[in-house]
């Protein structure tokens, strides 16, 4: 019984630890869970658990590998033909991809199914280590070097799952070396029997102690610089950072690699700029994280706490958010007056108004109305009734910087008679003046004692929308005018519903944004878009007829705010690029974003022909004892002496033991044991010759004197050195 329980454990920690091996797999390729590669290495465990047959496990795996993908893959379904032949398609040709080395061509689906086979060797390789050695080190060392790996070059944190694979590391190898230590004859293993319960207890407690003490004593600093960034150089990794929503702005600037994988969806009537949070201290080479504990919790259904704009119109509407995966923060519109959502509470941060929910949130509704941006009413606004503490607190700039920002926001502004005819003058010349340029590709790093802003407005002239937001921002400041950051996603890509009014809005990596807002009293914190060739989505109410045709006024300009010119796409937005990953509101030609999302780099397929060169090499170097340790495996499942015989004279072979076409079997026997000065093989012969030259058909099977005698020449031999 303690036998069949200690296998259970070990079946049960096995599971756990190659689980870990599937996690950061089905993350980084999106897949939508884990839960059918969990049954697969369960089962795949538990048929070598058992120990089935070959003839039933090749079968058993195979099945499991097509029904798998299939889950994930088969559209039409596992049991379907177009499955059936897709599948067999898609493994020949990713085979031949890989042999040829064309990582580009590769497929998700194939990539799935050799991620399966290789599940597939490593629990036989599990089950062979625990169960028949009584050793684990290895696979735990293998396990813990894939997810090192994978939390140094993606994005995906392993953290806590290295902690969980040490622990369950620890718990098999104490599980293993019991089993070695309480089998028959070894030492100490009486009392281990008597005194179980309490030496397993003991390393339990020891083990919580060990865990407990690491994660709550302090952590000093590393010591020695990040060797990372060299080691992907070294490699040719690109270092580029992915296009994505991050909380960290400290260190804006370079180039982003284009990410075409969906984080969300939308089901509304129009698009909108999604919002996440807004950012307020700008250091000079980006936006400062405040640790703020003014947090305000409120529950679904409840006034939304942050109010943006201080009037909405037009009737209630909704909006329909589903996240891929679970997401730890909630986009919301302009305008929102409620969430309602299976997760109860949420949490706002009141200083850079993001919003969290207790949980992780997968699906939720907003109420909206729509704000109101009246432009005239913002041209007549009078700034003095703003608090000073609000004005200094949004007009703060670094003290080094440089003043020729302030000169050229002066001059860009010079005609301008309203504060909102300034901030759209500030916003036509960084979008359409044409003097800057967008791209994700090309945007420079900011130089050590260089200014962000000030370098991407004098020097390089181009980026993304980080660096036309913040730049508008602090030219803004310059001037006085309250501005602040703020970030979240553009609109995505929509697809009106065949019945209704509503659109479905597919929002990307590519489509994270960042954009400014200025305040204007009695109307709200108001979004603009400095960004070159992007639109505001939001709607702006035309100024009179009076007001509209003031001559030479740059707020002639502000009516195309609510019907914003379309103008050419940079090939950066036709390619589906984005600033921190924005994209226009234009049709575009549908990616297959399972495709695009996980590339595997081309240096990755030298590793297996590496491994497959030096398993050749090893099995020429070692090929004598490789024929010896095969002989002694036949030996074990006692087949028939003519087949052992022959064998045992090919190994002879291999060490230099030819015989020579004039000598007879017994002279052969004769002048091998005399060179290894035994008599045995002698021995062997004559029974051989009697099998060979007997008139009986009878097949002489091996007496366990003959399977001493060749157990002994093969230990002779493999000592011998061959002059």
């Amino acid at each position: 019984m303690k036998k069949k329980l200690s296998i259970f454990l070990l079946f049960i920690l096995s599971v756990l630890l190659i689980s870990e091996w599937i996690y950061p797999f089905a993350n980084l390729t999106e897949l939508n869970t884990a839960t059918w590669i969990i049954l697969f290495i369960t089962i795949s465990l538990a048929s070598f658990f058992i120990r089935l047959k070959y003839y039933w496990t090749i079968p058993l795996h195979i099945g499991m590998i097509y029904i798998v993908s299939g889950i994930y893959y088969a559209k039409a379904g596992i049991f379907s033909a177009e499955w059936f032949s897709s599948f067999f398609q898609t493994t020949f040709g990713g085979f031949t991809n890989m042999v040829q080395f064309r990582s580009s061509d590769i497929s998700m689906d194939f990539i799935l199914i050799v991620f399966l086979i290789a599940l597939w060797l490593l629990s036989y390789i599990t089950t062979y280590s625990i169960l028949r050695k009584q050793r684990i080190m290895s696979v735990l060392i293998l396990t813990v070097s894939y997810l090192a790996v994978i939390n140094t070059f993606t994005n995906y944190n392993s953290s806590w799952a290295i902690v969980r694979t040490v622990l369950e590391g620890f718990l098999l190898l104490h599980l293993a070396l019991t089993s070695r230590i309480t089998a028959i004859n070894r030492v100490n293993s009486d009392s281990i029997k008597r005194n179980g319960f309490i030496y397993h207890a003991f390393v339990l407690f020891l083990l919580a102690v060990f865990v407990f003490s690491s994660l709550m004593l302090p952590k000093k600093a590393p010591i020695w610089p990040d060797p990372v960034p060299v080691i992907r150089n070294a490699l040719g990794i690109n270092t580029t950072r992915t296009v994505g929503y991050s909380e960290d702005d400290t260190e804006l600037g370079g180039a982003l690699k284009k990410d075409n994988a969906t984080v969300f969806k939308a089901r509304t009537e129009n698009g909108h700029y999604w919002r996440i949070e807004s950012k307020r201290i700008y250091t000079g080479t980006g936006w400062a994280n405040e640790k703020s504990t003014e947090l305000q919790t409120f529950s679904s259904g409840d006034d939304f706490p942050i109010q943006l704009s201080e009037e909405t119109t037009g009737d209630t509407k909704t909006a329909e958010i589903s996240f891929e995966a679970s997401s730890e923060y909630v986009p919301y519109p302009y305008g929102v007056q409620t969430i309602n959502s299976a997760i109860d509470t949420f949490n706002a941060n009141l200083t850079t108004e993001k919003i969290t929910p207790a949980n992780t949130i997968k699906n939720y509704t907003i109420q909206l109305q729509t704000p109101v941006y009246d432009i005239e009413k913002m041209q007549n606004t009078d700034f003095s009734t703003l608090p000073d503490a609000f004005i200094s607190k949004y007009t703060q700039t670094p003290s080094d910087l440089p003043k020729r920002i302030t000169t050229l926001a002066n001059k860009v502004t010079k005609d301008a008679n309203s504060i909102y005819d300034q901030t759209k003058a500030i916003e036509n010349y960084l979008s359409k003046s044409g003097d800057f340029t967008y791209s994700t590709d090309d945007a420079q790093e900011t130089p050590n004692g260089a200014d962000y802003v000030d370098q991407f407005l004098f020097e390089t002239k181009i980026g993304y929308c980080d660096n036309f937001s913040t730049s508008m921002v602090m030219m803004l400041r310059t001037l006085g005018i309250p501005a602040r950051w703020a970030k979240g996603y553009t609109p995505g890509e929509g697809e009106k519903e065949t019945n209704g009014d509503k659109s479905i809005y597919t929002i990307t990596n590519n489509n994270a944004h960042s954009w400014p807002e200025v305040f204007f009293p009695g109307t709200g914190w108001v979004p603009f878009e400095p960004t070159a060739t992007f639109s505001n989505p939001e709607n702006f109410q035309e100024p009179t007829t009076e007001t509209a045709n003031k001559p030479d006024n740059p707020s002639e300009s502000a009516s195309e705010a609510a019907k914003p010119e379309q103008p050419e796409q940079t090939p950066e937005q036709e390619a589906g690029s984005s600033s921190t990953g924005e994209i226009e509101q234009k049709e575009q030609t549908k990616k297959d974003n399972t495709n695009s999302t996980f590339e595997i780099p081309s240096w990755i397929w030298w590793i297996p022909a590496g491994l497959v060169l030096a398993i050749i090499t090893a099995a020429i170097i070692f090929r004598r004892r490789i024929r010896g340790y095969l002989l002694l495996r036949s030996l074990k499942k006692n087949p028939n002496f003519y087949t052992i015989y022959n064998k045992l004279l090919k190994l002879l072979t291999s060490y230099g033991f030819s015989r020579q076409t004039s000598e007879t079997l017994r002279e052969f026997a004769n002048r091998v044991d005399n060179r290894l000065e035994i008599n045995d093989f002698s021995k062997i012969t004559k029974i051989y010759e009697h099998q060979i030259y007997s008139q009986t058909s009878e097949t002489i099977s091996l007496t366990s004197v003959d399977i001493h005698a060749i157990n002994h020449i093969i230990t002779i031999i493999t000592k011998y050195k061959n002059s």
